[in-house]
């Protein structure tokens, strides 16, 4: 007798183990990546897949031989872009610069046909950040005098 309440209690568990629901089940992963100073949470949640990018965007960047860089880049929807950069205070002033731009990782892109300066750009909400000549972002007391804003 007592096998057969142990055969009907372990048929029970595998039948119920075994249904299968209607509900469409979503998974998302995140993973929690600590170092000294900083938690990040990473959900593969970017820039180029949450964010509206194409845009005009504005500000004074920081210049070290006049007063301020007042640029403005336009980000167009078919991946071409336009820059206009006056150098406040210098009497041969404006620059441009325009070509195709392109993602190079999930939150920065590259304003591909500029050689000369920093050609790189961190997409957050609103703005695009100014990165190094190296593609990391600056840092120091100026840091957030590299930011143009979305018009």
């Amino acid at each position: 007798m007592k096998n057969w309440i142990y055969i009907f209690l372990v048929s029970v568990f595998f039948t119920a183990c075994g249904e299968v629901s209607n509900t469409e089940v979503v998974e998302k992963t995140t993973v929690v990546v600590e170092d000294s100073a900083v938690t990040k949470i990473v959900d593969g949640t970017t820039a180029q897949n949450s964010l509206d990018v194409v845009g005009i965007y504005k500000g004074v960047l920081p210049c070290a031989d006049c007063e301020g860089m007042e640029t403005t880049i336009e980000l167009k929807s078919d991946s071409t872009y336009s820059r206009v950069i006056k150098y406040l205070g210098k009497k041969e002033n404006s620059f441009t610069a325009s070509g195709k731009w392109t993602w190079i990782s999930g939150s920065t892109i590259s304003l591909g046909s500029i050689k000369e300066g920093p050609n790189q750009y961190f997409v957050a909400e609103d703005k695009l950040i100014q990165l190094d000549m190296s593609g990391n972002r600056i840092t120091g007391e100026l840091a957030t005098k590299y930011e143009l804003r979305k018009q």
